[in-house]
C-alpha cells in the first residue's frame, strides 16, 4: 500500500509541475541509482545499442513520453481488450532499462541504464510459473539477448525447461530476488542455475531482503526508493521489485559493449569485477557481491583458464564456496613425449657400441694369439 500511495502521489506531482525544469528536479534528480552505479560514465562506453531486452510482465504503457522510441511491438498478448499494464509494474521495469527521458536534450523524466537498447514487452496474463515459462519461451523465439522477470514464483518443470532453453540459446535471464523486508518471496526463477538474481540494496549498499534462492549468481543493485516510470504518463517509487530492471539494463550494456561475448563470459566479467561484500566468494545473502558497472564494462580481464571440457562452460556453473580438489589425472606428454626418451636411448646406444667394440677387440686379440701359436709349431 505504501508503495502504491507513493506512486500516486509522485504521479500527481509530476502532472502538476509547472514546466520541464520542475519535472526534471523531481524525477531525474531523484534517480539516485544512476549516480550510485556511475551510469553517466558507463554510457560513455555504450548506451546499449543493438540489444533487445524482453520484459515478461502484464504489459507496458506505450504512451509514456519517456518510453517513446524504446519499445518494440508487444508479443504474447493473451487478451487484446485487456488494459496495458494494469498495475504499472512492466512500465516501471521498462523505464529503468531503457527510459529515454523527454524535453530539451531529454533532460527531463526517467533515463534508463541502457537508453540505447530496445524493450520487447512479453505480455502474460498472471505471473504464474507456467505463464512466466511461456514468456521466456516467447522471448527466446524473438531472439532477445536479455530477459527480465520482475516476479519470483514457485518452481515448475516447465519453468526449469524454459530457463535451460534460454541458456542453450545464449539468452541471459535476470530475475527478482526480494522486494521489501517481511514480504514473502518465492525463490524462482532466480534460484535456478544460470539465472542472474537481482539482490536489492539500500542507499548504503546493505542487503535489504534475505532470500531462499541461494543467490549463487546474485548481484547487489539498488533496490530502495527507486524512481521510475508509471502508467498514465506518470512516475512511481519502487523497491526491490525494481532491481531486476536495473540489473537487466546493466547486462544490456555489457552485451552491447562486448557483442561477441557469450553469456558465460558476461557472467565471468560481472563476477570478477563485483565487490565482494560478504564472506569470500558467493554466499546466500550477498551473492557474488555488489555490481560495479563501470569496472565490468572497462576492466581488462585475465585470459580465462582452459576448460577441461569441449565448448564454453554454462553460465550457471561457478566454483563452490569451498573448492573441492579434483582427482589426480595422469600427466600426458602429448604426441612429442617420445623426445623425452632421447637421452636414455643415446646412452643405451653408446653402451651397445662400446660393447660391440670391446667384443671385436677380444676376437682380434684371440685370433692374433692363435696365429702366433701356428707360426711357432
Amino acid at each position: 500500500m505504501r508503495q502504491r500511495l507513493a506512486a500516486v502521489a509522485l504521479g500527481l506531482v509530476a502532472a502538476l509541475a509547472p514546466g520541464g525544469v520542475a519535472r526534471a528536479d523531481v524525477i531525474r534528480d531523484n534517480e539516485w541509482h544512476l549516480r550510485y552505479l556511475g551510469v553517466a560514465e558507463a554510457n560513455r562506453e555504450t548506451r546499449g545499442e543493438g540489444v533487445t531486452v524482453a520484459v515478461i510482465d502484464r504489459g507496458v504503457d506505450r504512451t509514456h513520453a519517456d518510453l517513446t522510441g524504446a519499445l518494440l511491438d508487444p508479443v504474447g498478448v493473451v487478451d487484446e481488450d485487456a488494459p496495458a499494464d494494469p498495475d504499472g509494474h512492466g512500465t516501471a521495469l521498462a523505464g529503468l532499462i531503457a527510459g529515454q527521458g523527454h524535453g530539451r536534450d531529454r533532460a527531463d523524466g526517467v533515463i534508463g541504464i541502457a537508453p540505447g537498447a530496445k524493450v520487447l514487452p512479453v505480455v502474460i496474463d498472471e505471473p504464474t510459473p507456467d505463464a512466466i515459462a511461456a514468456g521466456i519461451e516467447t522471448a527466446v523465439e524473438h531472439r532477445a539477448a536479455v530477459i527480465v522477470v520482475g516476479y519470483s514464483v514457485a518452481g515448475s518443470e516447465r519453468l526449469l525447461k524454459a530457463v535451460r532453453a534460454a541458456e542453450e540459446a545464449d539468452t541471459m535471464i535476470v530475475a527478482a530476488d526480494g522486494d521489501q523486508p517481511g514480504r514473502a518471496f518465492e525463490p524462482y526463477p532466480a534460484g535456478y542455475d544460470g539465472v542472474l538474481a537481482a539482490i536489492p540494496l539500500t542507499r548504503e549498499g546493505d542487503v535489504r531482503v534475505p532470500s531462499s534462492s541461494g543467490r549463487r549468481l546474485g548481484l547487489g543493485v539498488p533496490g530502495f526508493q527507486i524512481m521510475t516510470t508509471n502508467t498514465g504518463n506518470a512516475y512511481r517509487i519502487d523497491d526491490g521489485s525494481a532491481s531486476p530492471g536495473i540489473l537487466g539494463g546493466a547486462v544490456a550494456l555489457l552485451r552491447s559493449r562486448y557483442p561477441q561475448a557469450k553469456a558465460a563470459e558476461i557472467v565471468r566479467r560481472l563476477t570478477l569485477t563485483a565487490v565482494d561484500t560478504g564472506p569470500a566468494g558467493a554466499d546466500p545473502e550477498n551473492g557474488l557481491g555488489r555490481l560495479e558497472l563501470v569496472q565490468a564494462l572497462t576492466r581488462r580481464l585475465p585470459a580465462p583458464s582452459p576448460s577441461p571440457s569441449v565448448g564454453a562452460p554454462s553460465p550457471g556453473v561457478l566454483p563452490s564456496a569451498t573448492p573441492v580438489a579434483a582427482p589426480a589425472v595422469p600427466r600426458s606428454r602429448g604426441p612429442y613425449g617420445w623426445l623425452m626418451a632421447l637421452p636414455l636411448l643415446a646412452v643405451l646406444a653408446g653402451l651397445g657400441a662400446y660393447a660391440g667394440l670391446a667384443e671385436r677387440r677380444i676376437r682380434r686379440t684371440a685370433r692374433d694369439e692363435v696365429d702366433s701359436v701356428g707360426v711357432q709349431s
